[in-house]
Parts: structure tokens; sequence; C-alpha cells
């Protein structure tokens, strides 16, 4: 029996100007990121997606990825081996090294548009994929590289495959649709492979749709995937036995269970996971309850019912995931927002056939009001963060001046954009648009502000200049080794660690000779020993010995540099001059 199709939007119709509509939104995705993605510095929960593959490509190591000199098996090499690319031909620069994460963005946007494009119109898919670049949080994270947007991407990408086969079966498509699997696998492991079988079955038991499943066995699809991915777990195991365990049993089922070994860093709440969903949605969340109930209730004639049920299940499923999981960190919600966004651009394209549009204006002042009370918000967000990661406490003294400004800017134009869309709601849209891109430019300078706290670029490009050859760089105590990388990534040096109480702790046993975690004990050794040593502490950690006492060299929001054998070359004659570097990163 034929089967329905799933799409009204033909190849030849795309070509007839959807293809035009979407490479705007990819001009406008890089007039927005690249110059940030330029600018800003590794931060430390970041830094190791830089400085692994830059260990691998000096080291001539394809197969081992290696952090500070110490393999690091809790990731599939996917994003390590794109970025060696990138540095391979470009250089190693933090542009180079966030390279394939812009590539992300701009297939995370493009796919979205055409997803929206081919189920609600070129209209309303533009729209969705404005939606998504201009969403405070998708910005903000695609400034960071994170194995999370390759699993966005390749969600994204095999759910646009998905519905396309099922139209019209061929080999091209069932071909991408696996390389999508594969992709997502070799991202992130299993879950790359979930979602989008989660979704897609679903999808098609919902709506009694089994030429989806039939796609979801297709054995030479599998065999594609196998021959792609497995090779590399296979070779990896004979290099470091053990390593399938812990790479598939204790970094992702334990890890869903919250019982990974070492623990893992404090899981947010699940009502916090699902603020931070608002918060990155930023400032289209104000319209999505209204346009979520709107497209629930749509009538048949205007939303077919599978068309209901692919958004809602996409969010749906990666919300309860993670919902249900005792390990979620905030962004873990990120590849829900293409789904939302859809919703968003489908609401947001009936306001072109609208006399008046009480969710826009609605929505505008409500943004007016939040904007005037941003910096009393703020106190309350870095409470939030800083009880997840330490390193942000400080952080609403860095970003009052930007807060200060969003107060000015957004409030005003949210007013004259409700005036002037109330009778024109294409003007308030116009306006919300606007808004969303002025908010664009304030995350870049809040980041900006925030980036002393959280890079170790301007101490490790002080230890880089002043250090010699066989001077110690030591970090002192924090929750995760990887936090490390930014210090060694700007220093050009390995470095050691204090364990404290514990933590750091490696997943797995480390020989001796590439253990890089030091003892309180043996980092006063080492400061009384011969040898000059460089120390980073962070102002969070109460003072103690050895270094209870010694002057900083170089201070910084949240954190000093302090050495042992003071010289003339390493003791800055004008402190004030590395604090006012700090401040000449921001551009305001």
């Amino acid at each position: 029996m034929r089967q329905p199709r799933f799409l009204t939007v033909t190849n030849q119709n795309f070509r007839q100007g959807y293809l035009w509509s979407g490479l705007t939104l990819l001009l406008l995705g890089l007039a927005l990121l690249p110059v940030p993605l330029a600018k800003l510095p590794l931060i430390r929960s970041e830094a190791m997606y830089a400085l692994i593959p830059q260990e691998m490509l000096t080291a001539g190591q394809w197969l081992t990825p290696t952090l500070n000199g110490v393999p690091y098996l809790d990731k599939p090499p996917l994003l390590y081996w794109l970025t060696m690319l990138a540095y391979k031909f470009f250089g190693i620069t933090e542009l180079t090294a966030r390279l394939p994460i812009l590539l992300c963005a701009l297939g995370e946007v493009w796919f979205t548009y055409r997803l929206g494009a081919i189920l609600f119109g070129r209209r309303a898919g533009w729209l969705a994929g404005f939606v998504l670049l201009t969403s405070v949080g998708f910005f903000a994270h695609h400034l960071q590289i994170l194995t999370d947007h390759l699993i966005t991407l390749s969600l994204t990408a095999s759910l646009f495959f998905s519905l396309r086969w099922h139209d019209k079966p061929g080999w091209g498509r069932l071909v991408f649709f696996y390389l999508a699997l594969t992709l997502g696998f070799l991202s992130k492991g299993l879950i790359g492979l979930a979602f989008p079988l989660l979704i897609s079955g679903a999808l098609a038991l919902a709506v009694r749709r089994p030429r989806l499943l039939h796609l979801l066995g297709q054995p030479l699809g599998w065999l594609l995937l196998i021959c792609l991915s497995v090779p590399w777990f296979l070779l990896v195991e004979a290099a470091h036995p053990g390593f399938l365990h812990h790479h598939f049993f204790n970094e992702q089922f334990l890890r869903f269970l919250g019982q990974r070994q070492p623990a893992d860093i404090t899981a947010f709440s699940v009502p916090a996971f699902w603020l931070f969903l608002g918060l990155w949605l930023i400032p289209w969340t104000l319209l999505l309850p209204a346009s979520l109930y709107r497209f629930c209730r749509a009538p048949a004639r205007e939303v077919d019912k599978w068309k209901k049920w692919f958004p809602l299940l996409w969010a749906g499923l990666i919300m309860g995931f993670f919902t249900l999981s005792e390990s979620r960190i905030e962004y873990y919600s990120l590849p829900a927002l293409p789904a939302l966004a859809l919703i968003l651009g489908w609401q947001l394209d009936k306001t072109f056939g609208a006399s008046r549009d009480w969710g826009l204006i609605g929505g505008l002042l409500i943004l007016a009001a939040l904007s005037l009370a941003t910096r009393l918000l703020l106190p309350f967000l870095e409470e939030l963060c800083a009880g997840n990661r330490r390193e942000f406490v400080g952080m609403f003294a860095l970003v009052q001046p930007v807060a200060r400004q969003v107060t000015y800017w957004a409030p005003s134009l949210a007013l004259c954009g409700a005036l002037l869309g109330w009778r024109r709601p294409k003007l308030a849209l116009i306006a919300y648009g606007m808004i969303a891109v002025i908010l664009i430019f304030f995350t870049y300078r809040t980041l900006t502000a925030l980036s002393p706290l959280l890079s170790d670029k301007i101490p490790g490009d002080y230890v880089r200049q002043w250090a010699a050859p066989p001077d110690l760089l030591v970090m002192e105590n924090i929750e995760e080794y990887e936090y490390g990388a930014s210090l060694a990534f700007y220093a050009g040096r390995r470095l050691l660690m204090v364990q404290r109480h514990g933590l750091p702790q490696f997943p797995s046993p480390v020989p001796p000779a590439h253990n890089y975690l030091i003892t309180p004990a043996q980092l006063g050794k080492l400061w009384h020993g011969q040898e000059r040593v460089f120390l980073l502490v962070d102002e969070a950690l109460p003072p103690s010995p050895p270094w209870q006492g010694t002057p900083a060299i170089l201070s910084l929001p949240g954190k000093r540099l302090l050495v042992n054998q003071p010289t003339s070359v390493n003791k800055p004659q004008e402190p004030k001059h590395y604090l006012h570097d700090v401040t000449s990163l921001s551009p305001y």
C-alpha cells in the first residue's frame, strides 16, 4: 500500500528560491560568529578540545588522544580529527581550534531551515533558522568547543534525511542518514545513535509510518556505520586494554545513572536544567508558551498530525532523557533547540497574515521589564552557576557594566516595537528580531568581560614569555583535571596539578611516569627546592602552605600567579599593566 507523503516541498521547488533564502542565513551566521570565535580566549571548560589535537598533531598520533601527555579516552575522536585538520592547514589559533564548531553552527542552522521549509514553508523555515541563530544560548555555546555541537548537527541532519527518505527512498538519502549517525557515534558515543533512532522510531509508531522503521533497519546502512566507526574503537582497545569498558560502561551507562567513577561534577537540578533551556532560547523564550499552545491546537488543515508530533517528540525525548539522568549539565539541552525553533518559526510565520499579534506585543513588554531587571537577576544566576563550577564565582562584578547597557537599549527598543507593532505585527516582529541581534552583541561583550575569569590565557602568556625551559608550571587544586588545559595551551608547556581531598582524579590508572597530579607535600618540596615554580591559584581556594603569604606577580579576577623564586626578569615593575590588559580585553 502506498503511504502518503510527509513533505510538500520537492527538490525542484527548493532549488527555485529556497536555496537563496537559506544562504542569507548562512551569511548572517558568518557575520555574527567568526570575529568572536577568533577574539575570545579559550576558557577552561573548552580548552582541552584545543590542546588534545595539538598534542596529537605534534606527536603524529591519530589513534590515541592525549591530554597533558596522558591518554584521554573519555570521548570518541571525531572532534579531535577535525581540529587536527584545521591546525594542519591553517595553523594553531583560537579560531582554527573552533573552526569545526563554526561549521557545526552553520550546519545546524541550515538543516533547521531545510526542515522548516519542507514542513511549514520557506518563510517559516527561514524564521526557524533565524530564531536558532539569534538565540543567546545557541550563540554563546557556539563560541565554545563542545562535542554536543556535533551531536546536534548529526541529529538535525539525520532527521532531515530520514524524512526525505520516507517520501522518496533512495540510496543517496540512505547513505547520508547513516553517515549522520556515524558522525554522532564518533562524536559522543552511543548517545549519538540513541537520539535520532529514538526520535525517528517514536515518530514512526506515533503516526503509523512503518517505512521509517524500515529505514532504521537497513543492513547496508549499518554495515557502512560499522566500517567507518568500529575500527577505531577496536584499535584503541588493543592499544589500551580496558578502554571499551571505560568508554561505554563508565562514561556512558554509569554517567547516566550518576555513578561514574570518579564522580562527575555536581549535576544541575531538574528545575535548573529546564530553566536553562529557557535561558538558551532568550529572547524567543517569551514567545514559546503561546507558540506551543497554538501549535498543539492548530487544526489538521493547518498542521498535519505528524508535523505536530515531529518537533514535540524531538524536544520531549531530549529533555526527558536528561531529566531522568542523574548527570546533567546546563548545555545538555542544546539538541532540543532546533525543534523548538521550528515551532517558533511556524508561529512567527502566522504574523504576516494577522491584523494584530498579542503574543508578540506581550513578549516585547515582558522583554522590556526583564531587561530592566537584568542587574537584579545576575546574583541569582551567579549563585546557580557557581554551585556547579567555582570559576563562576565573581561573575556578577565583571558583567555589571554590560548589564547596565542592556537595561538602556533593550527596554527602549522593546517599547518602541510594541507601540509601532500595535496595528502592524510585522513591525513588532522586526523589532523583536533587532533585539535578538542586539542581545547577541551584548552576549559577546559579556563573554569578553568574563574571559579573564574563565580563561587562563593571561597567566599562560605570562609564563610562556618569562619562564625558562627547566622551570615548572603548577596549577593548584581544581575539581577536574581537564580544566588545566587552558593554562597548558597558552603556556606552551605541560603542567602539574595539586590534588587535595581526592580531587582532581583520573578515571583510570595512570603510569607514575605520566602522572602529573601531585600532593600538597610534593608541592612543598618543589616550592622550597632549587627549581623555579610558577603556581596558578584560584581565589576561591583558601591560603595553604607552602605558598601562603607569597605575593602575586600577576593578579587577575578570580586567580593569582605566584612564583617561588622571583627574579628581575619575571617580577613586573608595573603590575597595573597586567590589570589594564585584563580590562582591555573588553570591547567597550
